[in-house]
């Protein structure tokens, strides 16, 4: 086959999962007008964000269905992620400002371009050397692969195949990690294919330009589920499938404002919010009894 019509599949496919992805979603936002401020938590908001009014969120807008952006106008963020920060700025009586970044410059503008990082960040001791993290969902991991997995994709035997993956994630480390492990015992490397969104690795999945790509189940899931049978999953091993914590980032020299997020989800968890978020886009199995300040980890 040539080049070219290798490019015009991709770009086919590319435009099928983010058509379908971005409007089944859309529709299912959830409706935050009904949350209320809670006058004691408002209190507390650093001066520099009361004065203003705002608070500013750094997120990958690429990463269905925890945050992308609207089929309406290709610039309004939705998503989870979009629904949570909402309630947090109801809760807190200020605006949000939701901003798309590049996945990996998030964490570094942390108290400088953005207030808080909201981008189903997985919480690890690496990244908590240099934020603050407040835990909200549970997250494990899965594959996606092209329907009929026509390349015969085994998630037991890694070394030798063909991965996208989405650039600075701990999805991307999990991999790095098993294509050492090949290596290490003179089996073939694992050839990754970096993308800087979740979107594009999934594209060239479904393209055949890969053999699967590993993410988060929520994104993996709903890929598949729209993406017009062009992916199907295939569940990880269990040394890969372990279950971690997602965390809302700040800025490590922010401890006030730490206790504040943790504080607030704790609220929106108590009143029913929270849940009502996460039931709405059919991902009741990420919720946690309660928001922690840069809990324990494994990794």
């Amino acid at each position: 086959m040539s080049d070219m019509s290798t490019k015009l599949r991709m770009l086919a496919a590319a435009a099928s999962i983010a058509t379908m992805v971005t409007c089944s979603a859309y529709a299912q936002s959830f409706d935050t007008s009904g949350v209320k401020v809670d006058q004691a938590l408002a209190d507390r908001l650093p001066a520099k964000i009361k004065s203003a009014g705002v608070l500013t969120i750094g997120s990958d807008t690429a990463y269905a269905p925890w945050e992308f952006l609207s089929e309406t106008d290709g610039q309004t963020p939705v998503g989870i992620d979009v629904d949570i920060a909402d309630a947090i700025g109801k809760k807190l009586g200020v605006k949000i400002d939701f901003q798309t970044s590049a996945f990996d410059a998030i964490l570094p503008a942390l108290g400088t371009k953005f207030d808080l990082g909201i981008s189903a960040l997985s919480i690890t001791k690496e990244r908590m050397k240099a934020v603050n993290f407040v835990s909200y969902t549970q997250s494990g991991n899965l594959w996606a692969v092209k329907a009929g997995n026509p390349t015969n994709f085994d998630p037991a035997n890694l070394c030798g195949t063909k991965i996208a993956i989405m650039s600075g994630t701990s999805h991307e480390k999990e991999v790095v990690e098993e294509s050492q492990k090949c290596t290490s015992s003179g089996k073939k490397e694992i050839e990754l294919i970096p993308f800087k969104v979740q979107t594009e690795a999934l594209t060239r999945v479904a393209a055949g330009g890969a053999d699967a790509t590993f993410s988060g189940p929520a994104t993996i899931g709903y890929a598949a589920k729209n993406s017009n049978g062009q992916l199907e999953t295939m569940e990880a091993t269990p040394a890969m499938a372990q279950i971690g914590n997602n965390g809302i980032a700040v800025a490590k020299s922010d401890e006030k404002l730490t206790e504040l997020i943790a504080d607030t989800i704790n609220s929106l968890i108590n009143d029913g919010t929270y849940k009502a978020i996460l039931d709405t886009w059919g991902i009741g199995s990420a919720i946690v009894d309660k928001a922690v300040v840069n809990p324990q980890v494994n990794d």
